[in-house]
């Protein structure tokens, strides 16, 4: 029989923030700050498959894992339009580390809208550190016992896992009817109790975002380590525990919504970088001699480099206003759960990939309008940040076209049905 886990028992106080007066704005200056360093270390960071144990403790120290996070548990409960904006600042200094911070550190949100109380208080255990990637695809299974859950299987692409604490699966839950539809659970697994495998390499981007595969080999959890819940589905009826818990609606949401912020803010930042790599070479070109060939040069990087600064304005602006967008949703369906539906979801889904797909497209303008030398060639920035959201696209989460027959299914036979015709 597996050995388990022994959970801290509830908690009757809060644990105190690391800094009580730290602000949204202050938060957001400090990622933006460590835009030098995460240049300098891009191509460390690729090597090694994720971003350094000094950039970690750095994003712990500066409060970035504690955005979201209930301040019950030590954390800053800022709202999701602020994590978005530190992401994003990330991104712009290395997109591949902003992936691996993004889905280590929003999911302290996840944990908080899920589990029950007395789980949160072993999870944030007694210091609130926490990070964790979330695997939502049931990829293993969990079979009940007296003392707990026995987890197994293997998940791939779990996103900042080389620094987490914690990791979150989606599992299929043993035992059910097998001609009934699968019954699926959420489980969370202290990070002494999986391994991390050595697999994230051969992909043509996101080299930094430390996407390996994680895997358990019957490890028992205790019984409030798992919820009945699915990620992807989330029963939001009356709030969830995380809002009758922390009273705050922004743990009562969808998730789609806020996955695709998580993703969206990434390829922003990553956006801007792309950005300030081609404003760099721009400039280098004008300092150097000036000739009829090279002035004409000139002009043609002008066009493109309004162009996309015009679109990742847009998509900046898209990613906010869909941030809070998703927030207003989760109040709204605190009072009256008919304004908050899965469509909503979809809807705010929606606006978010097509941010992504400004992004790209400002990507994309800006490589092929630099020149070969200064894009395409090996170690150059802008070849990363191409590479990147070559990698990024692939992610089901960018899958628009798909995304799209779907909010139009669901939309059309909800809007344009006959009155009482479901």
């Amino acid at each position: 029989m597996p050995k388990p886990i022994h959970a801290v028992i509830e908690r009757q106080t809060s644990l105190p923030q690391p800094e009580p007066g730290l602000t949204p704005d202050e938060v957001i200056r400090r990622a933006a700050a460590l835009r030098p360093l995460l240049l300098e270390d891009q191509a460390n960071s690729e090597k090694r498959g994720c971003c350094s144990v000094e950039m970690h403790e750095r994003f712990r120290k500066a409060g970035f894992y504690r955005i979201l996070q209930p301040k019950m548990y030590g954390g800053y409960e800022f709202d999701l339009t602020v994590f978005a904006r530190v992401i994003m600042e990330v991104g712009r200094g290395c997109p591949g580390t902003a992936w691996g911070l993004s889905l280590a550190s929003g999911h302290a949100l996840n944990v908080a809208a899920v589990f029950p109380k007395d789980a949160q208080d072993a999870i944030f255990g007694e210091t609130g550190e926490f990070c964790a990637p979330a695997r939502a695809v049931p990829s293993g299974t969990a079979t009940e016992t007296d003392d707990g859950w026995i987890i197994d299987g293997l998940w791939d692409y779990c996103s900042g896992s080389p620094h987490s604490n914690y990791a979150i699966f989606g599992v299929r839950i043993a035992g059910g009817d097998p001609a009934g539809s699968p019954q699926i659970g959420i489980a969370i697994v202290p990070r002494a109790n999986w391994e991390l495998l050595d697999n994230w390499r051969g992909f043509i981007g996101l080299h930094a975002s430390g996407s390996n595969s994680i895997r358990i080999n019957k490890v028992l959890i205790p019984k409030n380590f798992l919820v009945r819940q699915n990620l992807f589905d989330l029963d939001i009826t009356g709030g969830t525990v995380g809002y009758h818990l922390h009273g705050n609606p922004m743990y009562s949401g969808r998730m789609f919504g806020f996955f695709q912020t998580e993703i969206s803010s990434i390829l922003v930042g990553a956006g801007f970088a792309a950005l300030d790599e081609f404003e760099r070479i721009a400039r280098a070109k004008m300092a150097g001699p000036s000739t009829p060939i090279v002035s004409a040069g000139l002009q043609d990087l002008t066009r493109p480099y309004g162009i996309a600064l015009g679109l990742l304005e847009a998509a900046r602006n898209a990613v906010l206003a869909g941030a809070q967008s998703y927030l207003d949703y989760c109040a709204a369906g605190i009072k009256d759960p008919a304004a908050y539906t899965a469509l909503d979801d979809m809807r705010i889904q929606a606006g978010m990939q097509h941010a992504a797909r400004l992004a790209g497209e400002a990507i994309d303008l800006l490589y092929t309008s630099v020149g070969t030398s200064a894009a395409a060639k090996d170690g150059t920035r802008l070849q990363r940040y191409f590479r990147d959201m070559s990698m990024a696209r692939t992610n089901p989460g960018l899958a628009v076209e798909r995304a799209a027959v779907q909010l139009a299914g669901r939309s059309m036979k909800e809007r344009l049905a006959p009155a009482g015709v479901q």
